[in-house]
């Protein structure tokens, strides 16, 4: 898994290096609020809970298997730690740069992608299902 390593290492270094390049009259024109706050705690939420299941995968290569190709069929603990990490930090800092309405987007079905990985391991008997309200509106002016 060294090369894991390192492809997330280049990606997470890629990143880092847009966010420190974006000009600051566009930092400054984010729109990073309370609800942003929200979409990314719920984010977070899901992904430690995969995290989790991904971490009981990988103490139990003999009746598990990932499905994530990044990480391969029976990753290493060390591995599922640096993804779930790398991840985190990149969720967070794309949803940063984004427009706000991308970022809405971004966040938003990332939630969704992420319950539904959750929901997936919970019916293969890893851990239970999470239960979790969030509302969402929008609303398109004519």
């Amino acid at each position: 898994m060294k090369t894991l390593r390192i492809n997330l290492l280049i990606a997470l270094s890629v990143l880092v290096a847009g966010v420190l390049t974006v000009p600051a009259t566009q930092a400054a024109e984010t729109s990073w609020n309370q609800e942003t706050s929200a979409r990314e705690l719920c984010f977070i939420y899901t992904l430690y809970q995969d995290w989790r299941q991904t971490r009981t995968i990988a103490a139990n290569p003999d009746k598990f298997q990932e499905n994530n190709p990044i990480l391969g069929r029976h990753p290493e603990s060390r591995d599922v730690d640096l993804y779930f990490a790398g991840c985190a930090l990149g969720h967070a800092m794309v949803a940063y740069m984004l427009p706000p309405s991308a970022s809405k987007v971004w966040q938003t079905a990332w939630i969704g992608i992420q319950t539904k990985v959750i929901e997936d391991n919970s019916n293969k008997g890893l851990g239970d299902e999470i239960v979790m309200e969030y509302r969402i509106e929008f609303s398109i002016p004519f």
